[in-house]
């Protein structure tokens, strides 16, 4: 039914409580603020607003043990096994003195945390060391027994290579017998493919997959050296079972990237099978070609590029919440590679400190946006680095052989997407100084940061994207065209994220006017470049690699304007765009068991009901009920027969005859009861300008989505 005016049901937001009563607290039920509440008036209790009150830190107990009989008897078990342990040059001090004193002030204690993470991490170059051959590295960056290794020190990986045999899918190597191995319990344990030589394409199809890698998969990872790998490739394919076990994972990860690019026509064209058999078949054989080179043990650089390239031919097919532990894999073995230190001060060759820093970098893209959709920060270790962004330079520019780095270019090479997700990277972390170990988008949205001070830094991101990129574009060219896109969608995105309308919802205040004005035309502008990019053909090749994630944020902020301002221009191009967001986007209103999307498509229909009856109380042009409007109410009806979205496009006439006793809209059609999936329990969308609880659940329903 559609709801009553805002003015008959809605609170005056002076008169709501800023926390939720006691009873709903302790029985954890959403309060809504009022005095008494609705559901102590059901439950005929007394209602006390008692403001929360955060409990007591405990005290930690002393240890008996003082610091320094610790450290001494640690030094004598050192001693045992060969390390020399050099006396210290500080005087030593009581371990009375080393007691915690009991009236610390926490916010001392705060204020020195802020501040050790605010000052730019430097290494102890007396303790490091890196032991790097043939293409595998160990880092180690403590004292103890590493630091007396010698330079002869291999890691037991480059010595040899061994076989890792397997009997029904598991691990014949490991210290027990038939259990799976270390790496199976991270990837899992699936059947035995057997000899995977077999799954090599030929090469006239090998070399099909190589352009196609080119075209949308390069600059999307910027993970491989081109000519070095085309050459190992090729050299594989003609000696398969002489290939080394970390070649093989990183050729049939290669292989999985490049058929999660394609669309079915292009799969059912190049091989003959449609994606969703092949698809599952070169992800087991690579997840296979992974656990023989024992990635979770390797200090091999190819091994994880393997890897790396296997969780973005996987994205999309896992859980957002299964990516984001296996990019924390992918953290621990970079920094044990001691890809988090610049090649350039350990010492490598031009060569290797230029795809260290790419690695690197891949990785922490990866860990940030897989975090962000767990919601959980990015991994502390990711900004313990003084890893260098990766020159701006082609591959051609590159070679194993050269002893001094080659020159920078100026403007669009084939390495703009990664160095635009650095800057990004860079902005979010620039936003609060006093963390930049962090680079969440929960920055922008902290509200101990002033808007203006936020808008600095965007206005600067800004003008470095207008400089850097943008001026450079060629539009005819497919990769500036989505290097200009892109810029300017992430510049709408932290103007969305800085100007969130949740941030009044949390203190109880009504948005302000000047602020709606400002999410609507960025939210409008961010759906604009999201259909360009979903529907240009020229993009095509590239929408494998773009997430749509970031449109649920996007339709919330413009049906929540549009339902507020319910007439005008602007609401006239929401509905144009919304309707290509649902073109792009059908499972809006295909998969109605999810929570999500049922959610969108109530709201979607009951925005429209409010801007149909606000053009007839206005005596304005009657509007034609359009495709997806008609396509939502007719999968909300269960007893009807459903079709596709697309089965709906300009067939709206005589969709269904209502029944005996049907609620009309103000268009005529039947209304739509609001009935969301599963315990999320929205109301209407005046609700998100009042309720935190609201925004809450909404962030709970994004999180289940894929990245």
């Amino acid at each position: 039914m559609p709801d009553t005016p805002a003015s008959e049901n809605v609170i005056p937001i002076d008169t709501l409580k800023p926390f939720s009563c006691l009873g709903c607290r302790q029985r954890k039920v959403k309060c809504d603020r009022r005095t008494p509440c609705s559901n102590c008036k059901k439950a005929a209790k007394e209602c006390s607003f008692i403001a929360p009150v955060r409990g007591k830190r405990k005290r930690t107990k002393s240890s008996k043990e003082g610091l320094h009989a610790k450290l001494k008897r640690y030094e004598e078990m050192l001693k045992t096994y060969g390390a020399k342990v050099e006396p210290s040059e500080q005087d030593d001090s009581s371990d009375e003195e080393l007691q915690p004193d009991a009236d610390v002030d926490m916010n001392d204690v705060t204020h020195s945390d802020e501040k050790s993470q605010s000052s730019k991490h430097v290494f102890d170059e007396t303790k490091r060391k890196l032991v790097a051959k043939n293409g595998s590295s160990r880092y180690f960056d403590n004292s103890g027994p590493w630091s007396i290794l010698g330079d002869d020190f291999q890691h037991p990986q480059e010595e040899e290579e061994t076989p890792v045999e397997y009997t029904n899918g598991r691990n014949s190597t490991s210290l027990l017998v038939d259990t799976p191995g270390d790496d199976s319990l991270i990837l899992g344990t699936y059947p035995n493919m057997g000899d995977l030589a077999a799954l090599h394409p030929p090469m006239n199809i090998l070399k099909k997959m190589w352009q196609i890698y080119l075209d949308r998969i390069d600059a999307a990872a910027k993970l491989l050296h081109l000519p070095t790998f085309w050459s190992q490739l090729t050299g594989a394919i003609q000696e398969p079972h002489e290939t080394p076990k970390s070649l093989e994972s990183i050729i049939f990860s290669f292989y999985l990237v490049v058929y999660r690019s394609l669309e079915e026509d292009e799969c059912l064209s190049l091989l003959g099978e449609q994606k969703s058999t092949i698809f599952p078949r070169y992800k087991l054989a690579a997840h296979q070609a992974l656990i023989k080179a024992n990635f979770l043990n390797t200090s091999s650089l190819m091994t994880l590029q393997a890897f790396l390239l296997y969780l973005m031919g996987v994205r999309g097919n896992n859980q957002s919440d299964s990516l984001y532990i296996l990019s924390g894999v992918a953290v621990r073995l970079a920094r044990r590679m001691g890809l988090h230190r610049d090649g350039q001060s350990l010492g490598l060759s031009p060569f290797e400190t230029e795809m260290r820093r790419r690695l690197w970098w891949l990785i922490v893209n990866i860990d940030c946006r897989t975090s962000e959709f767990s919601g959980m920060k990015p991994s502390g270790d990711l900004f313990l680095s003084d890893t260098k962004v990766p020159l701006n330079i082609d591959d051609e520019q590159l070679s194993p052989e050269m002893t001094e780095p080659p020159s920078e270019r100026t403007g669009i090479t084939s390495l703009v997407l990664c160095l635009l997700r650095c800057d990004i990277t860079d902005a979010f972390r620039r936003i609060n100084p006093q963390f930049l170990g962090d680079a969440r988008r929960d920055k922008l949205e902290n509200s101990s940061i002033t808007l203006s001070e936020k808008d600095i830094v965007i206005q600067q991101t800004e003008e470095l994207f207008e400089t850097k990129y943008i001026r450079y574009c060629d539009p005819a060219n497919s990769l500036h065209y989505l290097t200009s896109l892109l810029a300017r969608s992430v510049i709408c995105k932290l103007k969305l994220i800085a100007h969130n309308p949740r941030q009044f919802a949390d203190r109880g205040m009504k948005v302000p006017q000047a602020e709606r004005d400002i999410i609507f035309n960025n939210a409008i502008k961010l759906l604009e470049y999201s259909n360009l990019t979903q529907t240009s053909p020229q993009l095509r090749k590239y929408k494998w690699s773009i997430s749509t994630s970031y449109l649920w944020d996007t339709l919330l902020c413009v049906l929540i304007e549009a339902r507020h301002r319910k007439t005008g221009p602007k609401v006239d191009k929401t509905w144009e765009l919304v309707g290509k967001v649902y073109e792009t986007c059908p499972q809006i209103v295909e998969q109605t068991n999810e929570a999500l999307y049922k959610a969108l498509g109530n709201w979607t229909l009951q925005v429209w009901e409010e801007c149909i009856l606000a053009r007839r109380e206005n005596g304005m042009e009657e509007w034609e009920t359009p495709w997806y409007v008609a396509a939502i109410r007719r999968s909300r009806r269960p007893l009807a027969k459903r079709a596709s979205a697309t089965e709906f496009r300009g067939e709206l006439a005589d969709i269904t005859e209502p029944g005996d006793g049907a609620d009309l809209g103000y268009d005529g059609n039947p209304l739509v009861d609001f009935d969301p999936a599963g315990a999320y329990d929205f109301s209407n969308l005046l609700s998100f300008d009042l309720e935190p609880d609201e925004w809450v659940q909404w962030e709970q329903l994004l999180a289940g989505q894929a990245t």
